[in-house]
């Protein structure tokens, strides 16, 4: 039984190399990225600003799977001094429409989480909860880190400009985050859950560099 599984796990090791071998590439996409935030909470929409970072081993033409990577941050909050940075961690498949073409179409679906840290001063009108003191920094600002559930759907074009070099004008998501609303705006007591689903929109675009092309 031992010896059939091994031949089982070596085999499905050299197809996936085939397979890799008939693609053979790689690329890693570094770009700006811009959120549109729908809270669904007490704190009103907003947008950050930042970058993103993608690697991706394509098996072929048409199929890859990506890791990616980006930081968000923004530090006024309609008009209140909220410090936000969002730090996000996506994996999944990429669906090409074929990578050899000058100009390849592309969705993607991707998995993960999102780590968030927001800060506000202990002044502001928005902060009802001035039992939270173990929250409240040295420099008089209030401080709350979740870490929850992200997805990104959607695709972009990337356009060949030579044999290593890809620009990717666009890259569109739909953006699904369910963070929990900072306890510093949540009343002593209260025991209703916090978490949202934070349905946002999510633009990138930037350079790839492609590896291993013939």
């Amino acid at each position: 039984m031992k010896r059939v599984f091994c031949l089982v796990v070596l085999g499905s090791i050299f197809g996936l190399c085939a397979l890799a071998q008939e693609g053979g590439k790689a690329d890693l996409f570094l770009g700006y990225s811009f959120v549109r935030n729908n809270s669904a909470q007490t704190i009103p929409a907003f947008t950050s600003n930042g970058g993103i970072g993608t690697f991706a081993w394509n098996f072929n033409d048409y199929i890859g799977m990506e890791a990616e990577l980006g930081g968000y941050h923004n530090g006024n909050v309609n008009s209140y001094h909220f410090d936000t940075t969002n730090f996000s961690y996506l994996f999944g498949p990429r669906f090409s429409w074929g990578r050899q073409k000058t100009v390849a179409p592309y969705i993607h679906t991707l998995f993960g989480g999102q780590n968030a840290t927001t800060s506000i001063a202990a002044s502001s009108v928005l902060v009802v909860n001035p039992m939270a003191t173990d929250k409240l920094s040295s420099d008089g600002r209030y401080k709350a880190t979740t870490n929850s559930f992200a997805m990104a759907v959607g695709g972009g074009i990337d356009i060949k400009l030579g044999k290593s070099f890809i620009l990717r004008p666009i890259q569109v998501d739909y953006f699904l985050t369910r963070l929990e609303a900072p306890d510093v705006t949540v009343p002593p007591g209260t025991s209703v859950p916090t978490a949202r689903n934070q349905n946002n929109f999510r633009f990138a675009a930037g350079i790839a560099f492609n590896f291993g092309a013939e």
